[in-house]
């Protein structure tokens, strides 16, 4: 069996195509399942409106494309490189992503943008593992 061989900027367009969907996803997932813990945690979740907790889920999903793609973007670099890039880029491109956008479009309460900039990195990470 003949093995496909992807050159540099192959890769790269892939991560970026991949990474723009499948990040928003698993960042839904993560704040649908934050939602199921509280009132733990909203104090680090945005607000929600009288909307039911798919709505919401949804909500995240199309805020966070934004922030997914600007990581992808800062990745695109090392890929285009090397071919790959490390779990410690990875988490640094999803943190600066996700600030990126609370500067664009920012929301309250300002005390839980660490603990989802945290979330944003270890969202990179498991891209990365994907």
């Amino acid at each position: 069996m003949r093995q496909i061989s992807l050159s540099n900027t192959q890769r790269a367009i892939w991560m970026v195509l991949i990474s723009s969907l499948a990040v928003p996803f698993f960042a839904g997932v993560i704040d649908l399942g934050l939602m199921l813990l509280s009132p733990l945690t909203d104090a680090v979740l945005p607000a929600r409106g009288s909307g039911g907790a798919g709505e919401a889920a949804a909500g995240a999903f199309v805020w966070s494309v934004l922030p997914a793609a600007v990581a992808a973007l800062g990745l695109t670099p090392f890929v285009l490189q090397r071919g790959t890039y490390s779990w410690l880029e990875a988490a640094v491109a999803g943190v600066l992503g996700f600030m990126a956008a609370v500067i664009i479009f920012p929301f309250e309460p300002p005390s839980g943008v660490p603990f989802l900039a945290f979330t944003a990195g270890l969202i990179m990470i498991g891209m990365r593992r994907c």
